[in-house]
């Protein structure tokens, strides 16, 4: 398991447990895509499909594969708490499983805490502001 990491961490002098261990959270999309391709066989247009199947199907399959690695890899904008990693997986696999009301739940899960970082970040910019024009004024 992980042989290509084994001998990249040869050649880069690293630890190669760490190394696999990253590499399996930077590859977790391919792990993960033939499952979506067993529960929404659509998405090969097999059988009736439409087009709009499909492209809701790939929409919502890529988000939540997003919010996956983004939870695994532990970084969005910054470093995510574990309490939002865990909502991004919930939100990520509820974007996997088939249908419209969990594609729902789950990308509104996502959004919602993908949306919380760039809130702070937003609010520490403007105290920051704040603080260096009131120096200003001083």
């Amino acid at each position: 398991m992980a042989l290509a990491a084994y001998a990249g961490s040869a050649i880069a002098k690293s630890n190669p447990m760490k190394t696999g261990i990253n590499a399996t959270k930077l590859a977790i999309a391919a792990f993960i895509v033939p499952y979506i391709f067993a529960y929404n066989p659509s998405m090969l247009f097999v059988g009736n499909v439409e087009w709009y199947d499909v492209l809701l199907i790939s929409v919502t399959a890529l988000l939540g594969l997003f919010g996956i690695a983004a939870a695994l890899n532990g970084h969005l904008y910054r470093k995510i708490p574990m309490v939002l990693r865990l909502a991004l997986v919930a939100g990520g696999l509820g974007m996997m499983i088939p249908g419209l009301t969990s594609d729902l739940i789950g990308f509104g899960r996502c959004c919602r805490y993908c949306r919380i970082p760039v809130y702070l970040r937003q609010k520490a910019s403007r105290i920051r502001c704040v603080n260096s024009f009131s120096l200003i004024l001083l």
